[in-house]
């Protein structure tokens, strides 16, 4: 079991400090303790695991807040116009993400900033090193725990990836329920309004470009499936913004977020019920398509549509697309920046096997359930 007060009390004594900001962030901590001690069925591994990940949450959220009210400055650092991808997984998301995040112009949260957002104490603007060393030990961890998590997705932990797990930091995401069963706390969820959530994003992405001296040069690349069920709040915080949408067929992808899924929660809980997965995420998965399609209609200037099977067989040229759409010179220095990423990351990531199938779906469920999207972006 684990004890709400207790995480509470231990991220406070490591920091010496008692500030959390918005007091939903408490909400949403006490509502995930609960949902977990009720509803996952962790084992030891388990629940060690989330007592050292909530309790790293907290005091990221504790740092978070007093770098804030010492530095005013960070509050007037600009975000301007940034590049939001998102797309499903096996969409072409992370290759797209990555290779826009290869240009020098632009900058991206990478893996261990976003475990560890908040400077150390003592630790020099400029200087994240031992940052750095701690999200290394937490990405071979999880490889060590999940062998086939690298066929899934490419850990990097010096490398571009999702700002979700900023927002973790809010207890607003869908982080959790990603390798636990929560069925409460998704419904919580559901219910919250996320505009809380994107405002405290932003102050994390102000944060770290405060951190790093020369990033607010840059244009940030955000990309994470997360935004796809919260476009609307993204927009309206991000009002400038330009977003890329991913598109391949629901037959595939969604199996795929299934099998991540059931790969992360294997090693962490007693028992896991991959019928179950397959319900709560294919049904989730064709509300945030549904939704992300609707404000796309709605605001069709602040959209660009990649096929998957395009930016696979030419990516370069859709490249050349992205950067008109985001009124960018796709210049030599860009072209060669993102030759060289694909040259040091042509390897394959393995192969990933999975099925509608093994998680209870049926193919008439994603034509029903996935039906407009299909006829709008597949077909």
């Amino acid at each position: 079991m684990l004890n709400s007060n207790q995480i509470l009390s231990n991220a406070k004594k490591i920091t010496g400090l008692s500030s959390l900001g918005n007091p939903l962030f408490i909400e949403g901590f006490e509502t995930l303790i609960k949902s977990i001690n009720e509803e996952a069925d962790l084992n030891e591994i388990g629940i060690q695991a989330q007592q050292h990940r909530l309790t790293g949450l907290l005091t990221n959220l504790l740092l978070i807040d007093e770098a804030i009210k010492k530095n005013n400055e960070i509050l007037k650092e600009k975000i301007i116009s940034p590049v939001v991808i998102v797309g499903l997984p096996r969409t072409g998301s992370t290759m797209t993400h990555r290779l826009l995040a290869a240009d020098p112009n632009h900058t991206a949260m990478l893996w261990w900033e976003g475990r560890n957002p908040a400077m150390l104490k003592n630790e020099i603007r400029g200087n994240p090193e031992e940052r750095m060393a701690l999200g290394k030990a937490e990405v071979d961890t999880v490889v060590a725990a999940s062998p086939d998590a690298l066929k899934i997705h490419p850990w990097d932990y010096k490398g571009a990836d999702e700002e979700v797990l900023l927002l973790e930091h809010t207890f607003f995401s869908t982080v959790p329920e990603s390798f636990m069963r929560l069925p409460s706390y998704s419904k919580w969820i559901e219910k919250q309004d996320h505009i809380h959530a994107y405002k405290q994003l932003k102050i994390i992405l102000q944060y770290l470009q405060w951190q790093n001296p020369g990033r607010e040069k840059k244009r940030w690349i955000l990309k994470s499936p997360h935004h796809l069920g919260f476009i609307d709040k993204l927009l309206q915080v991000f009002p400038d913004s330009k977003v890329i949408q991913t598109h391949r067929d629901p037959h595939k992808t969604v199996p795929s977020f299934c099998s991540m899924c059931a790969n992360l929660f294997e090693p962490l809980t007693n028992t896991y019920d991959k019928n179950m997965i397959g319900n709560h995420w294919a049904n989730k998965l064709a509300k945030v398509l549904e939704h992300c399609m609707n404000i796309s209609k709605a605001n069709p200037n602040h959209f660009l549509n990649l096929e998957f099977n395009k930016m696979i067989k030419d990516p370069l040229t859709e490249m050349k697309a992205v950067y008109d759409f985001i009124n960018e010179d796709f210049n030599n220095q860009t072209e060669n920046a993102m030759k060289a990423w694909k040259e040091e990351n042509k390897h394959e990531m393995g192969a990933h096997h999975y099925s509608l199938e093994e998680f209870g779906l049926e193919s008439s469920f994603i034509d029903d359930h996935f039906k407009d999207y299909i006829n709008q972006y597949i077909k």
